[in-house]
């Protein structure tokens, strides 16, 4: 390892901890709590367009889960027997 990343690793491990977790679960918290707000801001501002657009991209997601929801099922189950 570098003197650099020595010295990166030094300054990352002398912060505690709790401090560490803290600052990433509070910015993710208030990342969705905003998107959250302006979600339900806008919702009754939607037309039609937005509302097709957005059940589309939905059943896309949705269809990718189910996807990779189905074959980690079926490697479960072969790890079984």
């Amino acid at each position: 390892m570098g003197n650099f990343s020595t010295k990166i690793l030094k300054a990352w491990l002398s912060i505690p901890r709790w401090f560490r977790m803290f600052i990433p679960t509070a910015v993710t918290i208030y990342v969705l709590w905003t998107l959250l707000i302006n979600g339900i801001k806008n919702i009754f501002q939607i037309n039609s367009q937005s509302l097709i657009i957005s059940l589309i991209a939905s059943a896309i997601i949705l269809f990718i889960f189910y996807k990779f929801n189905k074959k980690t099922e079926n490697k479960g189950e072969n790890n079984l027997d």
